[in-house]
């Protein structure tokens, strides 16, 4: 069930929200507390009956209801409250995220590793989202996360590009006119040396890659039970599905995903978060991270958006070359613009096209969007 999915995704999040408010709380307390050793002028045993109390501090009804909500997520029981928890919570819901010390947790949503990027979108609506008659859109769904098959798998046939709607085709003849693809998603729980759906890969001639940029600085709960960064576990994954015997006839077209966020995220929150990324130093200059806009002042570097997304894409074709000997594809995806996705689609197919070309065409490394070198730039 969509929905109670994602409003079972909202209170979770909510949640993560609630832990990150009890440790700024705490924190903010234990600063006041040093401060005030250290201020000698100060008066001793304030007695105001305010010393417990930051911006980071909730009324005591709401402070039983976090307490009971973060039990339930300990316990693993979060799915088995619904539908009763929106019928029964849902005003306080309302009134939580209305309250002062929420919206300045909120406001530090950045500093909480385990609260994913797509919350934000989920969070600002969560007092429609948690009604009873709450109806997922189709943007909802979209973004909402743990919309996958039980099995790991999932498949659709699509032609691209579409027929242009004033364009006549008949349909006994669709199959000669427009190319067919087969997307075939994968997840990486499901994938391991016995995976009974390897066989569908014999006739795929090009294995397109997702990476969300914005992972970066995301954690999540491995198979172990270990916290782990996102963007490690999407390098793992990477690593298993290259250097599968499956695969290592067929080329592999990286799609950089969510380019915009991670545009906006790289201002606030520094690449070297993640431990794969430890050695990003990019030369900017003073102006360019506010300067998102193309100029045509040399003296002006790329914007600190490219810089990393193009270090990200190094770093993979470094990785992909040191694993196969061979050369990876690399496109920048906004996954939520559909000319954006229609553009990697394009170029998937000229990979097949030089493919076929391969005898009688050196394919230079000037195709691909990005070098090796990291010193080279992006086309």
């Amino acid at each position: 069930n969509i929905k109670l999915l994602i409003q079972s995704n909202v209170y979770r999040y909510l949640g993560i929200l609630l832990e990150g408010r009890e440790r700024f709380e705490d924190e903010s307390l234990s600063d006041r507390d040093k401060n005030q050793s250290s201020d000698e002028s100060g008066p001793i045993g304030n007695t105001n009956g305010k010393d417990d109390k930051t911006i980071y501090s909730i009324c005591p009804r709401l402070k039983a209801f976090s307490d009971w909500l973060l039990k339930i997520m300990v316990s693993g029981n979060l799915e088995a409250i619904f539908p009763a928890a929106n019928r029964e919570y849902a005003p306080l819901v309302e009134e939580l995220w209305n309250d002062a010390a929420v919206r300045a947790t909120y406001s530090r949503k950045n500093e909480l590793e385990m609260l994913p990027t797509v919350a934000t979108y989920f969070l600002e609506q969560a007092v429609e989202i948690l009604r009873t008659d709450y109806e997922p859109s189709d943007v909802d769904i979209l973004y909402a996360e743990g919309v996958t098959s039980s099995n790991g798998l999932s498949c659709v046939d699509f032609s691209f590009p579409q027929p242009a709607p004033d364009d006549i085709i008949d349909t006994a003849d669709q199959h000669d006119f427009l190319p067919r693809y087969q997307l075939i998603r994968v997840q990486a729980r499901g994938f391991g040396e016995n995976c009974k759906w390897l066989e569908m890969f014999e006739d795929v001639r090009i294995v397109i890659f997702c990476v969300a940029l914005s992972d970066y600085d995301q954690f999540a709960i491995d198979g172990d039970g270990a916290s782990v960064n996102k963007m490690l576990l999407s390098r793992k994954f990477f690593e298993s599905i290259v250097t599968h015997p499956t695969f290592d006839q067929m080329d592999f077209l990286l799609i950089l995903n969510k380019f915009d966020l991670f545009e906006e995220k790289i201002e606030q929150v520094p690449l070297t978060l993640c431990d794969w990324f430890d050695d990003f130093q990019p030369v900017t200059s003073r102006h360019s991270s506010n300067n998102k806009s193309k100029s045509s002042n040399i003296n002006n570097s790329p914007p600190l958006g490219q810089l990393a997304c193009h270090y990200i894409a190094v770093k993979f074709k470094r990785l992909y070359s040191s694993l196969t000997d061979k050369k990876l594809y690399v496109s920048l995806v906004k996954g939520l613009e559909p000319d954006s996705v229609d553009e990697a689609l394009k170029y998937a197919r000229e990979i097949l096209k030089w493919d076929e070309e391969r005898p009688n065409f050196s394919l230079s490394e000037e195709h691909s969007f990005y070098s090796t070198e990291a010193s080279s730039s992006s086309h």
